[in-house]
């Protein structure tokens, strides 16, 4: 299936300096006190980059995420966006201390989150509204174009129950792309689809990947995350053990654990 190219409007240059972007400082972050999902977790991120994070179950990958987009917080540590206090710990817990800042990240999730009760049009429009205070007409617009470009301009008024898992997918990135975000999060968003859906999906994010769209990727496809990754980070048991170039890493990783991991989902001897 071959969408359309996706267009989105990048920031302004002076808010790309490839340094200031998203920087991790010693986040820790645990369930109930017991399960550890962020373990003094340090991590830099430039505006470039497409980081993909890989490891085992458990060892943080969605975590960082749901904390990036504020939906989760943590016991320690602070980040910082575009050089900025973006979320900061106190007294064991934290807090999302800018909405400006918090209002450039993205995310799509696995299993679509979409509004049941709401049109696609619906859906995309919902949140500028509400969040942003657009008008109606200006968010219709946008809306129609962004499907457009997605190959789903027939969809409009079709709810989400009469979508394919991939059209889904596709709907909820077009969701997060109207608030025109710097940042892009996308949490296993293929692994509840078909193969020939996987591929709808991949293809809309390779197209972000190459208008440099900055994104985290959490995912188990390691041959998308080889083809669409600029870094990959590979944790386990809530640390980053080991990170670098998509040829670094599955190509000649230096960590035992790292080859250990890739060993059994590569089905490497």
């Amino acid at each position: 299936m071959n969408t359309a190219e996706v267009v989105v409007n990048m920031p302004p240059a002076n808010a790309m300096e490839a340094g200031q972007f998203i920087q991790l400082d010693n986040v820790f972050k645990a369930y109930n006190n017991e399960l550890v999902v962020m373990d003094g977790m340090n991590l830099d991120m430039r505006a470039d980059d497409r980081l993909v994070i890989i490891g085992p179950s458990g060892s943080g990958k969605s975590s960082l995420l749901r904390v990036l987009m504020g939906l989760e917080g943590i016991q320690g540590g602070d980040i910082n966006f575009h050089g900025q206090p973006y979320i900061k710990s106190e007294n064991n817990d934290s807090k999302v201390v800018s909405d400006e800042l918090h209002s450039r990240v993205g995310m799509v999730f696995q299993h679509y989150t979409l509004f049941p009760h709401l049109t696609v049009m619906g859906n995309l429009i919902l949140a500028p509204m509400k969040v942003h205070g657009k008008d109606k007409q200006s968010c219709i617009a946008k809306g129609r174009e962004l499907l457009a470009r997605l190959g789903l301009e027939d969809k409009v008024d079709y709810y989400p129950s009469q979508l394919s898992g991939g059209q889904k997918q596709r709907v909820a990135i077009a969701r997060a792309l109207m608030l025109e975000p710097e940042l892009m999060l996308f949490d296993e968003v293929t692994s509840a689809l078909d193969p020939e859906m996987v591929t709808e999906v991949q293809n809309v994010m390779m197209q972000l990947a190459e208008q440099k769209m900055a994104m985290i990727i959490v995912t188990h496809d390691m041959h998308f995350a080889r083809e669409i990754a600029t870094r990959v980070v590979f944790c386990a048991g809530g640390k980053i053990v080991e990170q670098g170039t998509p040829d670094e890493v599955f190509g000649n990783p230096k960590e035992a654990r790292t080859r250990e991991f890739l060993d059994k989902v590569l089905h490497l001897n």
